[in-house]
């Protein structure tokens, strides 16, 4: 007790020194929200959408003034009207109105119903122009997240939508009652045959304190072309941009940034912020590599705390960035921000009220009600092991913070972890089964067994081994790491032992047999599963010190070692030290989309420390050594960005037909051997047989944040266990490119840095901290694209995002 008292004194007594740290406009934010128990307010000083609305119009045509309808029409439920209610300058607007809870399921549309108004083009071309600019006032009694949907559909030489439905779609954000000011650029959007405009209201169910209906006016709808238009594909930044990391680097950092001034003297200088002098000064260097040649100014010798800008030429960076030690801290707050909003049955103020507690499902002839956690993403799923792996983040960045001595960060991260720890305890059903995830998109009525819930048609429960493994390390990492909850602790050690116990026996029944079905272990291979295996033995080894889970860790990762590709490759860096799916070596593992490729380097490093005189550490150190190799030798083709390459492909990897289909989302089975080719070739080629591909190999699910972050994870633990600095710094690299040292220069983290645009937050609504499933590639190209077109699933925020960018900044 005297020591637990003594530590947390000793934590108070330093919280106000470290919480200096913090921007005195969050901090402020922090307490006032009562240190994150009502959302964050929107900054939207430093929004992309703020400034990008008065870039210079060069030419223009007004497509729609709302003066006459005939070339409008409608399809779905509810009704468009022409009105001039509030219509702006005295002249009409266009309405759409729909139900907010309609008493029948829909013909058509999305969740339960979408109405939609749509304009007729005509075919025309609007290649001449950049830009759509429109006004929009919602009147949306009640709702607290406020969207309208904008489609454009072209029949040209290429099809808008896309065959993935991706393509011409655009989710805009809202502020309710008042008019908005709204546009998106489509410079790269295929337009040389426009045949339809459309609005659409998208009907979700109706949240507490919603209204009966959706209202919105729609006015002024003008093609536009601007100058200076945002760059959106490939890897050279727009003209007259400098790329930087926009929260800013730690002192010790590699501090670079990449920079395109038509007109400069070959220097740069570092601003100080506050006094506007000159501080340090540099060259603009000229750097080529297989992604293109790029100039690059870099700053690592200067490592003075303070706020800074860059100046090249004229140019300089619109917002100041940080040189700090606790340069991370700020995302945290702002990420466990995202996640308290994303609670399930929680009353969120602002944000939504106790929600879901009518989805159920039976067990055993016993009905349960299976809301809690977080919701998955921008619609309001649910996936236990997402849930479980965000929490086991908060976890890790909770002891990140403790360490540090910051007790108000460590203990609401401590608070939400446990949020998500109990709905992984609460859905325990018994002999293994949990559920493991339920579908909906929808803010259901509070009433069992109406249409919106179905008497659990949407929970799943499985008794699934790899599940099982995965959330018993979670539960054994979280005992040992929880301290105020002695009770906790204990149960918390009891069913970790039992359900990595009931995952034994599953496995033993099944072994490999479950791998594909419809669920998390889609993307789990024979390697990682063993890795995973490894892992959760080695946390319970920690926990317990029994030498069952010390033996069962160490036989578990000799198969996933026996997959670790050691020969050389042809190429000319000699790449080996990735791994292969199983033993016959076929295909390698790859993740698009989702990833737990740190999985490999958490088992083995969590063996190397627990385990350090066993026979096999060698081996295992070894497996570190060859992986953190393998890094290095892939990390140079993407320079000077430093986002880690998904990985090398085999050529014939698609014929492994039952794995690559099982493991893509949304795709047919036979139907995607041309285009895997085709990725493959855009890609670097590595010898005959091999490629390297920057972005995963992919078809409708992309996006890379999770993936390149959890690679991230993996280069951070091989960097402190082999004390390799190269390592670390590819690491951090990974959270630069989230922060805006991208080719767009944005940040992805909403709120974080500077010129963070609108996400798919679709439900929950715009929130601090939100993070999207990631940047994606064109088609089959290889390069970068990130249009402002705001949908699924690339802008769509996402939980498991979140949770990976924890669980790497924790290693800073």
């Amino acid at each position: 007790m005297k020591k637990r008292f003594g530590f947390a004194l000793m934590l108070l007594c330093q919280c106000s020194f470290m919480s200096a740290q913090i921007d005195g406009k969050l901090k402020e934010d922090i307490r006032n929200t009562g240190y994150i128990h009502s959302p964050l307010p929107l900054d939207y000083s430093k929004a992309y959408e703020t400034h990008g609305i008065h870039k210079k119009v060069l030419a223009s045509e007004m497509l729609c003034d709302m003066e006459r309808m005939d070339k409008w029409s409608h399809k779905g439920i509810g009704a468009i009207a022409q009105t001039d209610e509030r219509s702006r300058n005295g002249k009409y607007s266009l309405r759409l109105t729909a139900p907010s809870q309609p008493d029948s399921l829909p013909d058509w549309g999305l969740g339960r119903g979408t109405c939609m108004a749509t304009f007729d083009a005509g075919g025309a071309s609007w290649e001449k122009y950049n830009r759509i600019r429109f006004y929009i006032y919602p009147d949306c009694e009640g709702a607290r997240s406020i969207y309208l949907n904008l489609y454009v559909e072209n029949e040209g030489e290429i099809k808008v939508p896309d065959k993935y439905g991706r393509e011409g779609y655009h989710e805009i954000n809202l502020t309710n009652r008042q008019w908005n000011e709204c546009f998106v650029e489509m410079t790269e959007l295929p337009r040389d045959k426009v045949t339809r405009l459309s609005f659409a209201i998208e009907v979700f169910g109706r949240e507490r304190t919603m209204g009966d209906s959706l209202q919105f006016d729609v006015d002024g709808v003008e093609l536009q072309t601007v100058e200076s238009p945002e760059a959106v594909s490939g890897w050279a930044p727009a003209a007259g941009r400098i790329i930087y990391s926009t929260t800013g680097y730690r002192p010790g950092s590699r501090k670079s940034a990449i920079v395109r001034v038509r007109e400069h003297n070959g220097q740069f200088s570092l601003i100080d912020y506050k006094s506007n002098r000159p501080v340090y000064a540099g060259e603009v260097k000229s750097v080529r590599s297989p992604i293109g040649a790029f100039e690059t100014v870099d700053f690592s010798a200067f490592s003075e705390e303070g706020e800074y800008l860059i100046k090249v030429g004229d140019v300089v960076t619109p917002f100041p960035f940080y040189i700090n030690n606790n340069v991370w801290e700020n995302s945290a707050w702002r990420v466990t921000n995202f996640m308290f909003t994303e609670r399930c049955g929680y009353p969120v103020p602002g944000k939504h009220g106790a929600c879901h507690s009518d989805l159920n499902g039976e067990h055993n002839g016993h009905c349960f009600t299976a809301n809690g956690g977080w919701h998955d993403a921008a619609d309001m799923s649910q996936v236990a092991l997402h849930t479980g792996e965000t929490a086991f983040a908060f976890f890790e960045m909770a002891q990140k913070a403790k360490e540090k001595g910051n007790a108000d960060l460590y203990l609401r991260l401590m608070e939400e972890a446990q949020w998500g720890l109990d709905y992984i305890m609460k859905t325990r059903l018994g002999n293994g089964y949990r559920v493991q995830a339920w579908w909906t998109n929808l803010w259901t009525d509070g009433l069992i067994g109406t249409i919106d819930d179905a008497g659990g048609r949407q929970v799943y429960t499985h008794n699934g081994a790899f599940e099982n493994f995965l959330l018993s390390g979670i539960e054994a990492y979280a005992s040992t790491v929880i301290e105020n909850d002695l009770m906790l602790k204990e149960n918390l050690r009891k069913i970790a032992k039992e359900d990595f116990g009931f995952a034994v026996k599953r496995f033993e029944e099944t072994e490999y047999n479950e791998l594909f079905a419809d669920d998390e272990r889609a993307a789990a291979t024979q390697s990682h599963y063993m890795a995973a295996i490894s892992w959760a033995a080695g946390m319970l080894y920690k926990l317990t010190g029994e030498n069952y889970y010390a033996h069962k860790a160490a036989e578990a990762i000799k198969y996933t070692i026996q997959c670790q590709r050691t020969e050389p490759l042809g190429d000319k860096n000699k790449t080996r030290g990735f791994f292969y799916r199983n033993l016959s070596r076929r295909s390698i593992v790859h993740f698009a989309h989702h990833s737990r490729e740190n999985l490999f380097m958490q088992a083995l490093v969590s063996l190397c420390e627990t385990q350090p005189s066993h026979p096999d550490y060698p081996s295992w150190a070894n497996a570190i050594k060859l992986y953190g190799e393998y890094l290095k030798s892939i990390t140079p083709y993407v320079q000077p960005y430093g986002m880690l390459p998904s990985g090398v492909y085999h050529i014939d990897e698609v014929k492994d037909s039952v794995g690559f289909y099982a493991m893509h989302i949304g795709i047919s089975r036979g139907g995607a051997e041309a285009d895997y080719r085709e990725q493959l070739e855009n890609g670097f080629r590595l010898d005959g047989e091999h490629y390297l591909r920057a972005f995963p190999v992919w078809f409708s699910f992309k996006g890379n944040t999770a993936v390149h972050l959890a690679t991230g994870k993996s280069a951070a633990l091989c960097g402190k266990f082999l004390n390799d600095p190269e390592l670390t710094d590819i690491a951090e690299q990974q959270l630069f490119w989230v922060v805006g040292k991208n080719p767009f220069g944005q940040s992805l983290i909403w709120g974080e840095g500077s010129n963070y645009m609108q996400q798919y937050a679709a439900l929950p609504g715009e929130t601090v901290g939100e993070i999207p499933v990631g940047i994606q590639s064109r088609f089959n190209e290889d390069t970068p694209y990130w249009p402002q077109f705001n949908t699924a699933t690339y802008k769509e925020v996402w939980a498991t995002a979140a949770g990976k960018w924890l669980s790497l900044i924790s290693e800073f």
